[in-house]
């Protein structure tokens, strides 16, 4: 603080003016710092929210690209299901084959059955037609040799 006292009336004021000129330099170098810290806590704020909303319209965007591939990697397994429903039928269809061409071959069996029992039949009728005969040879070379 400045003494002021055994000095004159004009150099007191013009003392007073001296400091109350300072205090307003003072005052006017505080305003122009707390305004440029407003000025910079403003641009740092806009350049917050820009970084935050780049950050949001990227996470938007990657969100979506994420759904789009989801959605893409859905129907490429929805058309590997159809696939394998298609594989499905023509193998039940294939299926459905085997089990014809089975029933054939049995069929063919069931024939080839009654085929040896025709020929059992056949050979048993030879045989006894063959043992008949061989009786008569018997009785006739019996006969002819008691003559």
């Amino acid at each position: 603080m400045i003494s002021m006292v055994g000095e004159s009336f004009e150099d007191r004021i013009t003392g007073l003016e001296i400091d109350v000129q300072s205090i307003k330099i003072l005052i006017g170098s505080v305003d122009n710092k707390v305004e440029r810290a407003r000025l910079e806590v403003q641009h740092a704020q806009g350049a917050n929210t820009r970084m935050i909303q780049a950050l949001h319209d990227d996470l938007s965007e990657f969100r979506g690209d994420v759904k789009a591939r989801f959605t893409d990697m859905g129907e490429r397994f929805d058309a590997v299901e159809d696939r394998f429903i298609t594989m499905d039928e023509r193998l039940a269809a294939v299926d459905e084959r085997f089990v014809a061409v089975d029933e054939r071959f049995v069929a063919v069996d069931e024939r080839f059955d009654r085929v040896d029992r025709r020929l059992d039949l056949m050979d048993a009728r030879i045989d006894a037609r063959f043992d008949e005969v061989l009786a008569l040879i018997r009785e006739t070379a019996g006969g002819a040799a008691r003559a």
